[in-house]
């Protein structure tokens, strides 16, 4: 993670194959709960934001990569966000807001980045009422009513509550929510932090479409292992 040259492709791979999963150890490790976390691509410095207003350990701590937890359990609800103008990846906890909404001409292109990544957790199970957002996941992957639903909605739920509901366009923005512009940059707000993205990943309709298909071919393995090339985002 501290090599020359790594790139933010690199470290986005890292992040998928163990880096979310040693980023959720870090939440274990403290009481006050860990809203977000930013990783240097030049150094591998990893930061942990806990929620404002947390109480004493709500200072930003930053620890170096290799000094992560062992990569043990689930991702638990961590998605990737997006790249920050300092050459940071932005990482958020859904765990820790009840509700956050993505607000952009397109959000479900930035949601089906963020459905993909959490389908990487095999005990994580999504409801959402959008058509743009269905995908043949199985079980793991429903597309329902939800009652009180006046746009799309999607509902996390990895068997440890309470569920997160994420909320594309919404009429009323909350504490938390990622603002995408026409250019494919963003702000997120959590609360009272707030992170400013030169890129929001998100996931085009060529590769969900490809995604689609090769989920829907008899023989394809689960979307938890790892998803296809180009499928998770786009910078």
């Amino acid at each position: 993670m501290s090599e020359d040259g790594v790139t933010v492709a690199d470290t986005v791979r890292w992040l998928h194959t163990e880096g979310l999963i040693r980023l959720a150890g870090v939440a274990g490790r403290g009481s006050d709960p860990i809203v977000a976390y930013t990783i240097d691509v030049a150094t591998g410095t990893v930061s942990a934001h806990p929620a404002a207003g947390a109480g004493s350990g709500s200072d930003v701590t930053t620890l170096a990569a290799d000094d992560l937890p062992f990569p043990t359990g689930t991702p638990g609800r961590l998605v990737i966000v997006g790249v920050t103008p300092a050459e940071a990846v932005l990482v958020v906890d859904l765990a820790n807001t009840l509700t956050i909404s993505i607000n952009a001409d397109r959000p479900e292109l930035a949601a089906r980045s963020w459905v993909t990544q959490l389908l990487l957790n095999p005990e994580t199970t999504l409801t959402t009422n959008s058509a743009e957002m269905a995908i043949d996941a199985g079980d793991r992957l429903r597309q329902s009513f939800i009652p009180g639903g006046t746009g799309a909605i999607i509902n996390v739920d990895d068997q440890t509550p309470p569920v997160t509901t994420v909320t594309l366009n919404a009429d009323t923005d909350g504490p938390d929510h990622l603002d995408i512009a026409a250019d494919g940059t963003g702000e997120l707000y959590l609360g009272a932090r707030f992170w400013q993205l030169r890129q929001v990943m998100t996931i085009d309709d060529a590769a969900w479409h490809a995604l689609a298909e090769r989920l829907a071919a008899p023989d394809e393995q689960d979307i938890s292992s790892q998803p296809p090339s180009g499928a998770v985002a786009t910078y």
